[in-house]
């Protein structure tokens, strides 16, 4: 009992150390990702926290995967650089005798991963990919703001209002201008505002203004005064695109003949399967030798880590391409890396039976 609570307990301390870094982090890169897009238009600014959350949630199976491994290494090689592992051999322990307490801590969090991959992962891309269209949609409408000039997400206008009341919903000159083709459109009005039509409609109104329509570089330009007129804002009510393969839940990609759809399941199916295989081979892979520096069995590991996450995503891509069977799919890959934390196992043993 000693044996197995003290394993857990440090390995539990580390995981949730491990795993604030790495949540911090992936946070980050995200925040700054985002910004940038928010600052190009690709991204509406009001959409950026949002759209943090929903990647948080896509890329929480493989922080906990990674928060798996590294937590077992690091408190295996803890046990061994403090020479604790050879008073547990010599208690009679063996390094399969670890299996168990490795397993009973990692087993539930290899089932949540399984869970946040098949199910919560495809429905918070879906999702985020439904809240950037809506909100993209509406970047529109909320860039009017006063003061500044700003363009449309697709760059055929720029709007610009002196000031704005956001109880009326109207502002007092008002400066619009549309490309289309190869002629500008400029309008001035000395006041304008945003209604729905009966159909949900978007619209720019426009009182008391002058339309100015030429093609740049050109002497003659047409001119019309106003007294009101009003400009359609195009909004994501239309119908939009299906949604992509990585957004589609798990039930709708069974049981089809794509290519990519197959691909798409093998790998969330990896995930919890090479986070098991891996947590096992931390085990083996945290041996520490004085004599071959501090650093290099996690260098090993870290290295082994990522090859066999990259053989996933490749593999992933020679599904989906065709360049190999779906009757075969990655299962090769993982049978290959369980026979290496086996055999790693065999030889950990034997080298502790010969010392």
């Amino acid at each position: 009992m000693l044996f197995r609570k003290t394993l857990i307990q440090e390995m539990t301390w580390v995981a949730m150390a491990v795993f604030s870094v790495l949540l911090l982090l992936v946070m980050t890169t995200q925040v700054v990702r985002l910004l940038g897009q928010a600052a190009i238009g690709a991204l509406a600014s009001s959409a950026v926290w949002a759209m943090m959350g929903f990647a948080a949630v896509r890329y929480l199976p493989i922080l906990m995967s990674l928060m798996l491994f590294v937590s077992v290494l690091a408190a295996m090689t803890r046990l061994w650089r403090d020479n604790e592992m050879v008073i547990w051999f010599a208690s009679g322990r063996s390094i399969r005798n670890f299996i168990a307490p490795v397993l009973e801590f990692s087993l539930p969090v290899v089932v949540l991963i399984a869970v946040l991959s098949l199910v919560v992962s495809p429905w918070a891309l879906k999702k985020g990919n439904e809240f950037r269209e809506k909100s993209m949609s509406r970047q529109e409408v909320t860039q009017v703001a006063p003061g500044v000039f700003r363009e449309s997400p697709s760059a055929d206008r720029v709007y610009f209002v002196e000031n704005f009341t956001n109880q009326t919903n109207a502002g007092n000159n008002v400066f619009v201008q549309m490309k289309k083709d190869k002629n500008i459109s400029i309008i001035m009005a000395e006041k304008g505002g945003m209604f729905l039509d009966a159909n949900g409609e978007r619209w720019l109104w426009l009182g008391k203004g002058r339309s100015y329509q030429g093609e740049p570089g050109q002497v003659t330009y047409d001119s019309v005064t106003f007294d009101r007129a009003q400009l359609r804002i195009e909004t994501a009510d239309r119908p939009v695109s299906s949604p992509s393969t990585q957004a589609t839940p798990t039930l709708q990609l069974l049981g089809t003949d794509s290519a990519e759809k197959n691909a798409e399941v093998a790998w969330r199916l990896s995930l919890p399967l090479s986070a098991l295989i891996l947590t096992l081979a931390a085990i083996p892979l945290a041996f520490f030798n004085p004599r071959g520096g501090r650093a290099l069995n996690l260098v090993v590991a870290v290295f082994l880590y990522f090859v066999y996450y990259s053989m996933v995503n490749i593999m992933q891509a020679w599904v989906a391409d065709g360049k190999v069977p779906m009757w075969i799919n990655m299962w090769p890959l993982h049978v290959l890396a369980a026979i290496c934390v086996f055999g790693l196992y065999i030889w950990r043993s034997n080298s502790r039976s010969v010392s």
